[in-house]
């Protein structure tokens, strides 16, 4: 039965409470942007390039915490919507920084919309007050790990994948991409 002991203990696994609030929101983004035409991680670039104007594809994927190749198709992608270009950085040649074009902009716009009351949703058994608390503490961790990547490799990049003989398959496949 669904009213198990199992099932009312309360975990104090902070890793697993957190997937499974991840796996809550990601469940109601995707089901408010798929209508759209946009993954939470095309929503996670438009809406952060709107927040903090344009930036380079590392700054891009070390904000998002994306690996740096899946941030290259991603923004291909995103670019062969006509959401975002990329442009040679004025001050320095060799750095292509992300812009929004106006469709971006438009698009952006159109999913903050209708991911409004998301988070309301998600967070219906907290109060304002801790809302706010949530949301200060999630914060101090995402730049904590924000801050470590920038000076040292993500601990997960030192696992080492099982070896295999033959040529390397790809991995990672291209979101949207049938390989």
């Amino acid at each position: 039965m669904g009213n198990s002991a199992a099932s009312r203990r309360q975990t104090g696994r902070v890793g697993q409470l957190l997937f499974v609030a991840q796996q809550a929101a990601q469940a109601l983004a995707i089901e408010r942007l798929e209508p759209l035409g946009l993954s939470p991680r095309a929503w996670g670039v438009l809406s952060t390039l709107a927040e903090s104007g344009p930036l380079t594809q590392i700054e891009l994927a070390t904000t998002m915490a994306i690996d740096r190749t899946a941030m290259v198709y991603l923004l291909d992608d995103l670019e062969q919507q006509a959401l975002v270009e990329r442009v040679r950085s004025p001050q320095d040649r060799r750095a292509v920084l992300i812009h929004l074009t106006p469709a971006g902009r438009a698009a952006q716009r159109r999913a903050a919309a209708a991911l409004d009351g998301a988070a309301d949703t998600l967070l219906t058994p907290l109060d304002a007050a801790d809302r706010r608390h949530l949301i200060d503490l999630l914060a101090r961790i995402a730049t904590h790990w924000q801050q470590l990547s920038t000076t040292q490799p993500p601990p997960a990049s030192k696992q080492t994948a099982p070896k295999s003989s033959g040529s390397k398959a790809r991995t990672t496949p291209r979101p949207g991409h049938r390989g």
